[in-house]
């Protein structure tokens, strides 16, 4: 059961992401910020990774220390955000943290298949 628990997390965290590349595309940051429709969207996502992420079990995370989990569980708290320090924030989440975290999610599922396994 448990380990359907974290392939379901892995998952959520990963498609998430996708998800927010695809709704982002090209888009800078005053784009995105004027965007009434992707922005909305995208910040659902973030929330959906950031959750993911602060349930994602201990020892799960110690497995693929290049993913900072800690700092995406934290996005938690910025979500949606009110603040010029929360929107700065979260831009910088959408350009600078989030390609290199679907790239090692990509490597760490090829190494580490079983955690992404949904098999009871």
């Amino acid at each position: 059961m448990q380990q359907l628990y974290v392939a379901s997390l892995l998952a959520n965290f990963f498609d998430a992401g996708w998800s927010i590349q695809v709704l982002l595309g090209d888009m800078d940051r005053a784009q995105y910020e004027a965007s009434r429709l992707a922005r909305p969207e995208i910040e659902r996502h973030l929330r959906t990774m950031a959750d993911s992420a602060r349930a994602l079990p201990e020892a799960v995370r110690a497995q693929m220390p290049k993913v900072d989990w800690s700092a995406w569980a934290a996005l938690t708290d910025e979500l949606p955000p009110h603040s010029e320090a929360a929107r700065a924030r979260v831009w910088t989440v959408l350009s600078t943290w989030l390609p290199p975290a679907g790239a090692e999610l990509r490597r760490y599922r090829a190494r580490l298949p079983a955690l992404w396994a949904f098999s009871p």
